[in-house]
């Protein structure tokens, strides 16, 4: 490892530029560390311009991300790099439409010219991580101390030593802090563009106060909902004071883009009327958008570097948001900076009585860039001026041409393990299977609800029993089916579960309820007796007390769900179950006692009641059925119902009580987390964590996550982010994104969350909450998840079986799924070609060949082809560790060739992924970075186990709507 003086005196900072040493032990952060900017903007490079001499062609966006830092710095080549947006070159090739920039000590085809330094900003390191230690080394390391500068690597460095120091001492004596004039706040008295529903005024520290209007038609309770409260339905209740009909609330928000609802009455959450502004919300419904400032109405940066000018609005750093600060260790925190791209040509952070440490380009999109570096905590006596020991004081330094600026703020961080994320090992290792058990398999015709539909029978054909009353196949007969799969089939299905290669099982709700999915719960402490033995459920529920855990008994449906998961956990799987602890069934013993007993019930205060005389209640999205638990600012309204969902919780996760909680689940997916405020969760999460440390915990949040992927909420969730992404991409004709756009998308992501959320992400594409996989391929250029059901939104869905190309480019999905970052999860029947619009059609039950024939059996059949790529696909995840805890990076972004290449890196292999999203077979040539093997082996695709060779790049033919995978030969 070398390491860099960055001052003279020698107690103060050093610099530390490998970037293998960033990551904990034994795995490298996506997220967090172990990956260097790969193409960034020319001026970036505190070392040299360099730039091929020739641009990419007319209309072509070609990005490469193979940075060649000069070995002689780093005695061995950087493991990792990370992609960032192309955009036009700077002078000197300003007239040069598309350029591939690429780092380089002076090869043939390269230019190498020097970066003059800014006065401000120290430039001492290679684009990488930055990682700033505070204090001296001890014993031989203090040698390494003393840089070794190679040819053609000096002059920069040489230049880097002459920085003047008097920043320097002035932050680690008196002298005023912080080392730069502070920028002008932005001052701006125009919101923007509103809906009629909204004013807003400037308020103080840069805050807009916002006024919300809302005329109700007969509700009597009216709040607002969105991101700028953590989507809290009971904090922010409009008023109208005046009597003019007219209900209003005044808030604080800051500038940007937010979403929002409104709630009526506690559980009817719409979208302002007054504002046509919206998108999709996830729930078949929309969120509606306010855009605050001049900066939520910009699309790409005007911006440009060098003119001496920075503008404020884009300047950002949030210390509360993973984005912009996470914790590696109890000492090392990685930083993130964000200004408007193309605005500033350096920015460094300061740390009082510390260095100022160079931050470097790790994403570059359209309207932002943003910056990033490491530093460590001082261990020890803190320095004259210092924070505290195991704190920082810190501010960021901004340089462009002759301006050179600090962040208005200054910012602390004091070291913590404490807020340190933490997930459960095993989940980077999971591939999950989401199984809805009454359609996955019926193993025990005894328990099977009467009447029951045969379970070969064609879907859209009627049975004898259905549509006599009238109804129709969507007017209602097709959502009361039952196919009578129980824990029987489960059971006898595990094997094959083994064979496709799963290892986790997701399983939709498995208590008591009246419908076939259960989201509707009768009860909590119980099995569905339709899974397990049937009749077994009333008479041990009357003898219960649901106020008294002590009560509670086990029914034999109980028991055998206990027994599924000895047998699994015995066979290698992890087990997690939905909690759906927001409502319940109206058949719940609480909402009868309440229907019956009104205010003397004592569940009385468990439910949202809007009226005792009528009885009226809220129900979940407005559904009479669904009964919603009342809420409050923290959580659960009631007392006695949280503590009946936290003895639901420790039921379930150690079921003898002994405190081993091996013969319980391994963990929980919430359904609707979002609906029940923050508070509540964090204490559950508490608890979930003290029953079992190696719990895991998923939310079905279906829009960015940040706010509860930050160690004290969930672990991780559905990452229906990742879904939409692939399949614009992927499946998509008119309306589908490029290979560059969905490398930026999941980049984001990445950067978004803390690295061990990232590896434990649930990386579904469909579920039961959306079409197939492979009928959206059918179906393409549509929202997700929206226009997918034939029965209201979209008539013309084409809901027959999907085509051969669809099958191609659903399986391309999948490979994806099984080669990026995050734990995998296929929806039931995916992988034997199951295809179908969203509910009901997504719920058939499974195929399985050993039940043909099944009626119309050349729509009912399993697709061994189909089924074949997902065993092998799954088996190579399995087969190579890099790609479920290896580092990732961008290769190749090619938006005409429709190809994506990126490289997943472990401390054993390296992996090399090339995907061909393009109806076209074609050779591929991927840049690689420097000290890659010169032979890679085929490991998957079409070409067998053909070695390809090559030295700063290889070329790979890829088959259309395909992908080839190759692991170098030195693993």
């Amino acid at each position: 490892m070398l390491r860099f003086q960055t001052f003279a005196p020698e107690a103060f900072a050093l610099a530390t530029f490998a970037p293998e040493a960033f990551a904990p032990e034994g795995r490298r952060s996506v997220a967090t560390g172990g990956a260097l900017p790969a193409v960034r903007r020319a001026e970036r490079n505190p070392w040299t311009h360099a730039h091929l001499n020739h641009p990419a062609p007319e209309g072509r966006r070609k990005l490469h991300g193979a940075n060649e830092i000069p070995r002689s710095i780093f005695g061995r080549a950087p493991r990792v790099a990370h992609l960032s947006t192309q955009r036009p070159s700077p002078s000197p090739l300003r007239g040069e439409k598309r350029v591939m920039d690429r780092f380089s000590t002076g090869s043939a085809s390269g230019r190498f010219a020097a970066t003059p330094l800014h006065p401000w900003l120290p430039s001492v390191a290679p684009p990488g991580r930055e990682l700033a230690t505070f204090g001296r080394e001890r014993g031989g390391r203090q040698a390494r101390n003393k840089a070794t500068i190679l040819a053609g690597s000096i002059i920069p460095c040489l230049a880097a030593l002459l920085i003047p120091c008097a920043i320097v001492q002035g932050q680690l004596g008196a002298d005023p802090w912080p080392p730069a004039p502070p920028i002008e706040r932005p001052m701006t008295s125009d919101p923007g563009p509103l809906p009629k529903s909204v004013t807003a005024e400037p308020g103080d520290g840069g805050l807009w106060l916002c006024t919300f209007r809302y005329r109700p038609a007969g509700e009597s309770r009216v709040n607002l909902a969105g991101s700028f409260n953590g989507w809290n339905a009971n904090t922010h209740s409009l008023a109208d004071p005046d009597g003019d009909g007219v209900f209003a609330i005044r808030v604080p928000i800051e500038a940007g883009t937010h979403h929002y609802k409104f709630v009526l009455d506690g559980s009817n959450w719409i979208s302002d009327p007054q504002n046509p502004d919206r998108v999709p919300d996830g729930f078949t419904g929309y969120n509606s958008v306010l855009k605050l400032g001049r900066l939520a109405r910009m699309s790409e940066s005007t911006a440009s570097t060098g003119d001496g000018r920075i503008e404020p609005l884009g300047l950002e750093h949030k210390p509360d948001g993973s984005l912009y600060r996470q914790w590696l260790s109890a000492d090392r925190l990685l930083l993130r900076y964000r200004t408007l791209s193309h605005d500033v040509e350096r920015v460094s952070v300061a740390i009082r009585g510390g260095p100022v440490v160079p931050m470097y380009v790790v994403s570059e999109g359209p309207l932002f860039s943003i910056y990033e570096t490491q530093i460590r905590l001082p261990q020890g006596q803190s320095k004259a001026g210092a924070a505290p020991s195991g704190a920082v004081e810190y501010t960021f330094i901004l340089a462009d041409g002759s301006m050179g600026v600090s962040d208005l703020e200054t910012y602390r961080a004091a070291s913590s393990s404490a807020q340190i994320m933490k997930t459960p090992e095993w989940a980077k290792h999971a591939v999950w299977y989401q199984i809805m058990v009454d359609r996955f398999r019926n193993g025990d015709p005894a328990n099977d609800p009467q009447p029951v539909r045969p379970w070969t029978s064609e879907w859209f054909t009627p049975s004898p029993f259905e549509g006599k009353d009238g109804a129709t196949f969507y007017g209602g007969y097709v959502f009361k089916r039952y196919y009578g799969g129980d824990l029987a089939g489960l059971q006898e299905k595990l094997p094959y579960l083994k064979d496709l290669g799963i290892n986790a099982i997701y399983l939709n709700p498995v208590f008591k309820a009246e419908s076939h999915h259960k989201y509707n719960a009768t009860n909590f402490l119980h099995i569905d007796d339709h899974f397990g033995t049937k009749g077994d459920y009333a008479a041990v529920a009357a003898s219960e007390d649901l106020l008294d855990p002590t009560t509670w008994k086990w029914t034999d449906s109980d028991r055998r769900f206990l027994q599924f998961l000895e047998q699994a956990h015995a066979m290698g799987f992890r087990v997690i179950i939905d909690g759906v602890f927001n409502h319940v069934g109206t058949a719940h013993p609480a909402f009868q006692d309440v229907q019956k007993n009104g205010k003397k019930s004592r569940f009385a205060d468990w439910f949202d009641v809007t009226s005792w005389d009528p009885f009226r209640y809220n129900g979940w999205a407005g559904y009479s059925d669904l009964p919603v638990f009342k809420k409050s600012g923290d959580g659960l309204a009631s007392e006695s119902v949280k503590q009946h969902v936290f003895a639901v919780t420790r039921r379930w996760m150690d079921p003898n009580g002994d405190g081993d909680p091996s013969d319980g689940i391994d963990g929980w997916r919430l359904d609707v987390p979002n609906e029940i405020p923050a508070p509540f969760w964090a204490e559950w999460h508490d608890l979930v964590k003290s029953i079992n440390a190696d719990a895991y915990i998923s939310g079905e949040i279906w829009d960015r996550a940040d706010q509860w992927l930050d160690g004290r909420h969930f672990d991780a969730v559905m990452n229906y982010q990742f879904a939409q992404a692939a399949i614009a991409w992927i499946c998509h004709r008119d309306r589908k994104i490029t290979a560059s756009e969905v490398d930026r998308r999941l980049a984001d992501l990445r950067m978004a969350y803390p690295s061990a959320a990232t590896y434990v992400m649930q990386n579904l594409v469909d579920s039961h909450d959306t079409d197939r996989l492979v009928s959206m391929a059918l179906n393409p250029d549509r929202d997700y998840d929206r226009m997918n059901r034939p029965q209201d939104d979209n008539p013309n869905y084409d809901n027959s079986k999907p085509s051969p190309e669809a099958y191609r480019r659903a399986r391309l999905v999948a490979l994806l799924q099984m080669t990026y970052v995050g734990a995998p999860m296929i929806y039931y029947g995916d992988e034997v070609g199951m295809w179908g619009a969203d509910d009901p059609t997504n719920r058939k039950p499974m195929l399985w060949s050993d039940l043909d024939p099944y009626e119309k059996p050349e729509e009912n059949v399993v697709s061994e082809d189909h089924l074949d790529f997902y065993k092998r696909a799954i088996a190579l995840r399995h087969a190579h560790p890099a790609l479920r805890t290896g580092t990732f990076q961008t290769l190749l972004a090619d938006d005409e060739l429709d190809v994506w290449a990126f490289l997943r890196t472990s401390d054993t292999e390296r992996v090399l992924v090339l995907l061909n999203a393009s109806e076209t077979a074609r050779p591929v040539r991927v840049p690689l970075p420097t000290g890659s093997p010169r032979s890679w082996r085929t490991v998957f695709g079409d070409r067998g186990d053909g070695v390809v060779h090559g030295d700063a790049s290889v070329t790979v033919p890829v088959p259309a709507l395909g992908g080839i995978v190759l692991v170098d030969q030195d693993s």
